[in-house]
């Protein structure tokens, strides 16, 4: 069976930072690097190496500020379009990984309560994503090694475009890319 003919997923999982939030210019925002940002090599990850500083001198102002951090990512301009697709496609489930730090998961959640209501619980938050995988669960996620893993395991996976990923040069317009990744996959009609 070919990609365009399985079936709808029963649910969509949806990253946070890189799809929905950035962190990025937080992150960089905090440690009075923004110009980072302007020169960021394409398909590199890992931000405290493109900073050239150490992980714990990345980690520590983050840690720092806390929860707070966290909740206050900005949406990007997407964020809208984004949530409105996927629930035109199907349920979905915010699926999200914390920093070493435990006020970093109370911020998401603080953040995704404040964007859908006190109560929403419609979130998931751990690294291995990977553990979520079935052929009837799509990861949209900006992290190369998550969507490889995920797939991997047998899960079906859109690497949403970012600068830090091998998507890079689709990164201009990433929603234009997942319309056309969901649109291949049939989840989507053109």
């Amino acid at each position: 069976m070919t990609s365009s003919e399985d079936p709808k997923p029963l649910g969509l999982l949806v990253d946070m930072d890189g799809v929905l939030v950035d962190f990025v210019t937080a992150a960089l925002r905090l440690h009075g690097r923004l110009e980072v940002l302007d020169a960021w090599p394409s398909g590199k990850w890992d931000m405290s190496d493109v900073m050239g500083i150490s992980g714990p001198e990345f980690w520590g102002p983050i840690e720092e500020a806390g929860a707070d951090f966290w909740a206050s990512l900005e949406p990007y301009p997407w964020c809208d379009d984004l949530f409105e697709l996927v629930e035109s496609i199907g349920p979905w489930c915010i699926l999200t990984s914390p920093s070493g730090d435990p006020f970093c998961a109370a911020g998401k959640i603080t953040w995704l309560q404040r964007r859908f209501g006190r109560g929403f619980r419609n979130f998931l938050i751990g690294p291995p994503k990977w553990m979520c995988a079935r052929s009837d669960q799509l990861l949209i996620d900006d992290n190369d090694t998550n969507v490889e893993r995920f797939r991997a395991r047998g899960g079906r996976a859109i690497l949403f475009p970012r600068q830090w990923n091998r998507n890079h040069e689709l990164s201009g317009d990433p929603m234009s890319h997942l319309r056309e990744e969901l649109s291949k996959q049939s989840f989507l009609t053109k």
